[in-house]
């Protein structure tokens, strides 16, 4: 399987502010999930989140061990300050193994810079599924290298819609990333162009 990362946290004081934490280099979090009994306040140093979330996205697995107590979660949240672009919050959903659960997987597209005519369109940026918890993609790679101008790359053509383990609740049908068509005007179309805009070139022409 899956190399799985493992985040010891702390439990958090309820009664200490976010603001007061992060001045600290600790970035707070939560652990919720309809079988436990209550949300667990959590705590973890700031070096710590931001190093997990180099590598790992919304959608990503994470072993959670309090003390001795350990949790199999999923990344749901992720809260920025806006503007400033700082860690701010992070919030787990805690799986439990034989049950189907929604989760989302990241689009990463690769091969953008082969592309040499029209300009690749990156429509949707993730996906979202149902899957039992061992089955969880958090990255789906998409290769655009070969794409040509009007190609329409859509869900249904990834391997994660091929993956029997996984049912999709985006849309099939939904367009991950397009290549537009350069607009290609015809002679009379530019002639009408340059009449409309720049006489004085057209009859710069005329004169050679």
């Amino acid at each position: 399987g899956d190399i799985v990362v493992t985040l010891n946290f702390e439990k958090r004081e309820k009664n200490l502010k976010g603001r007061q934490l992060r001045n600290k280099g600790i970035i707070p979090a939560v652990l919720y999930g309809k079988h436990l009994e209550e949300s667990v306040c959590l705590q973890l140093p700031v070096h710590e989140a931001e190093r997990f979330l180099q590598y790992n996205f919304i959608g990503s697995k994470v072993e959670i061990v309090i003390g001795k107590e350990k949790y199999m979660a999923v990344l749901k949240e992720a809260t920025y300050t806006p503007g400033a672009n700082k860690l701010e919050h992070l919030s787990f959903q805690a799986l439990v193994a034989g049950e189907v659960t929604r989760s989302v997987a990241r689009v990463i597209i690769s091969g953008r810079e082969r592309i040499r005519e029209g300009v690749l369109i990156h429509m949707l940026d993730e996906i979202t599924y149902s899957a039992l918890p061992a089955d969880f993609v958090d990255r789906v790679e998409v290769d655009v290298s070969q794409m040509k101008p009007g190609d329409v790359l859509t869900v249904e053509e990834l391997d994660i819609a091929k993956n029997e383990k996984i049912e999709l609740v985006t849309p099939p049908d939904s367009v991950v990333v397009t290549v537009t068509v350069p607009k290609v005007y015809t002679e009379d179309e530019e002639a009408e162009a340059a009449d409309v805009e720049e006489p004085a070139l057209v009859s710069d022409k005329e004169e050679d």
